[in-house]
């Protein structure tokens, strides 16, 4: 459950917007585990391993670098999700093909996170061309990834408040979990203003009933929402007995398309 914007949060997000985001960089933040798509895999994962025996992590978010990584950050996935069973986050800040998405999703990956807001940035710089990529990024992740399994976040500043809401709204129909990108540093020239658009956003997460538990962890740390405690600890057992079963049924499509995509190579002679 959603409490209130906490307005002392939404300040201290504007001061650190974007300071998860590193494809060079690995830490622990909360129950998160932040993955720098670009470092080295084998150390990675042996530090990956020290760190989850000592404590217990409920999200794994990799975050990809420049497009000419692709294939190492993609490398990264599979053998993160070959060694844990843990649900994967992956963020990437440029526009996919149909057919990077597909991989993404038989490599692992539980949940895309395709920024538009590295798009509407500098729409001045932005050509139809390149608007048509970042559609084409986003629908083909709809089709590929199960619903309300694909995040993208949405420019605040500068941007008027109907416009930020029609996007909520036009996500939210298209089964994509919206989320808010803070004004940037110290920019905080409507801070009531802010709150609302964060508090329209909750509204309309509860209105469309979106499953929020799997990145729950992570909104933790980059919205200003106060997140009600677990009611009890066997309600805890409970919810990570719910999650696990989710998490295997995912994995069970995931593994059986993989299977019928395999079978195609090899009646095409691939």
């Amino acid at each position: 459950m959603i409490h209130p914007v906490n307005a002392n949060k939404l300040q201290v997000l504007h001061e650190t917007s974007g300071a998860h985001v590193d494809p060079d960089v690995l830490r622990r933040e909360g129950k998160v585990f932040f993955i720098g798509g670009n470092l080295p895999i084998h150390s990675t994962l042996e530090t990956m391993y020290e760190s989850y025996c000592q404590e217990s992590s409920a999200l794994f978010h990799v975050t990809f670098g420049a497009a000419e990584m692709f294939e190492h950050n993609l490398e990264m996935v599979r053998q993160i999700k070959h060694n844990f069973t843990i649900r994967i986050m992956g963020r990437i800040g440029y526009p996919l093909s149909p057919e990077q998405v597909e991989q993404l999703y038989l490599g692992g990956l539980d949940i895309l996170d395709i920024p538009l807001s590295n798009y509407e940035s500098y729409p001045d710089d932005r050509d139809d061309a390149d608007r048509d990529r970042w559609l084409t990024a986003i629908n083909a992740a709809t089709f590929a990834f199960s619903r309300w399994s694909v995040v993208s976040e949405i420019t605040v500043e500068h941007a008027a408040p109907r416009e930020v809401r029609n996007r909520i709204n036009e996500m939210l129909a298209n089964g994509v979990i919206p989320l808010l990108k803070p004004a940037g540093e110290g920019n905080l020239n409507n801070l009531e203003e802010r709150m609302n658009l964060y508090s329209f956003l909750a509204a309309q997460w509860h209105r469309h009933q979106v499953p929020l538990k799997p990145i729950e962890p992570l909104l933790q740390l980059t919205t200003p929402f106060d997140f009600a405690e677990s009611s009890g600890f066997l309600q805890g057992i409970i919810d990570k007995i719910r999650d696990h079963r989710t998490l295997a049924t995912s994995d069970l499509r995931r593994h059986l398309r993989t299977s019928g995509a395999e079978a195609s190579f090899e009646s095409a002679g691939l």
